[in-house]
């Protein structure tokens, strides 16, 4: 081992593979190239005091990270309440054009928009609009199912 509370390029590289899924004679294989004694050899710095609580730190960092990313139930559930409150109306103007606002909710329920463009028999322009919402029946279902409405009891 190095100095103490340090940890050296190849061990840190080691870390990296462990925190990347590798298993631990895989990571210290890939680093040291050894082939024989690498368990033993993987083992002993896996062991390491020093090493055990770099891996942990970077550990937890990656569960922070990955928890901030995560949608919590309340948000969950409010994604599912913009579905099914979401009317086509609220993404029509008054001349029949739709309004995307990324802010709105309605646009959270969009599940499909298309604009075609053709002519008609007699060769005049025709533009026809196919706007599809997310079903607010499986939102309010999904909804029931996180919160345990209707369970059997």
């Amino acid at each position: 081992m190095s100095t103490p509370n340090k940890l050296n390029a190849r061990q840190k590289l080691v870390l990296m593979n462990a925190l990347k899924g590798m298993t631990n004679s895989d990571a210290y294989e890939a680093v040291y190239g050894y082939s024989v004694g690498v368990q033993q050899r993987a083992s002993e710095l896996f062991r390491n005091i020093n090493f055990k609580r770099e891996l942990e730190r970077l550990q937890n960092k990656q569960l922070e990270a990955i928890n901030t990313q995560l949608l919590s139930k309340t948000e969950k559930r409010q994604i599912l309440a913009d579905f099914a409150r979401a009317q086509l109306i609220d993404l029509i103007d008054d001349n029949g054009n739709i309004k995307l606002n990324k802010n709105s909710a309605a646009a959270r329920a969009l599940k499909e928009w298309q604009r075609k463009q053709h002519t008609d028999r007699q060769g005049n322009p025709v533009t026809t609009s196919l706007v599809k919402l997310i079903d607010p029946i499986s939102a309010i279902m999904e909804d029931n199912k996180m919160t345990g409405d209707y369970a059997p009891t």
